[in-house]
């Protein structure tokens, strides 16, 4: 869970800095200073070629063919700068600025939506499991099925609660409930394993596939 939450933590910090670098490339391309000018251009270069060195990172949650894509934009930005440097027009100033805003943005649209895909499986895996546990009458499945499930619902909260968040507050308000309703339906079930209250699994394996239905046909929608 930890590592899909730095995924996007990651991604809007790389963004926030392009956006930077952006700003300062604008301040550069109406200076007369070739040292300002050279600095800023050094820095954004350095910045691409970080990025291209993270796009080829196993540990990378992109879709391949957006990795391929900025890694061409990356080479792009590098060999711009290196052959004009100094000399760069406007339009030229221009080109690395709006490659910077647009990639800032499309960077976090690819990695939540490719969050979203992964808690849609996520959470059709946990309906699988707790199904699967009643089936075969394993008490301790259960209890595993039940404690990975909840453990997912806090996850989804904890990502709701965000004030950044840019779900609609009425979609965050109903999560957060469903989440709250998992974990106190999750203690009631794991209070007596034994002689579990079939209706209550059955709501909350449908949530589970509910909400992962709505996830993937967003994904698709996006």
């Amino acid at each position: 869970m930890n590592n899909k939450i730095d995924q996007v933590k990651n991604a809007e910090n790389e963004a926030v800095i392009l956006l930077n670098h952006a700003m300062a490339l604008a301040k550069a391309s109406t200076s007369t200073d070739e040292l300002e000018i050279v600095s800023i251009l050094d820095s954004n270069l350095k910045l691409w070629v970080e990025i291209e060195t993270s796009l080829k990172s196993a540990k990378n949650l992109l879709p391949e063919d957006i990795k391929a894509n900025l890694i061409k934009l990356s080479r792009f930005v590098e060999r711009m700068t290196l052959s004009k440097g100094s000399k760069m027009t406007k339009s030229d100033f221009d080109c690395l600025i709006n490659i910077n805003m647009q990639i800032s943005e499309g960077l976090i649209e690819a990695v939540k939506n490719n969050l979203a895909t992964e808690e849609a499986f996520s959470l059709l895996k946990c309906a699988i499991d707790l199904s699967t546990a009643r089936e075969n009458g394993d008490a301790r499945e259960l209890v595993s099925a039940l404690d990975n499930n909840m453990q997912l619902w806090v996850y989804i909260k904890t990502l709701a609660s965000k004030q950044d968040n840019p779900l609609p507050p009425e979609t965050k308000s109903n999560l957060i409930k469903l989440a709250d309703y998992v974990s106190s339906k999750t203690l009631e079930i794991g209070k007596n394993v034994d002689d579990i209250n079939q209706k209550t699994l059955d709501s909350m394996i449908m949530t589970n596939l509910q909400i992962s239905e709505g996830l993937m046909t967003k994904r698709i929608a996006c």
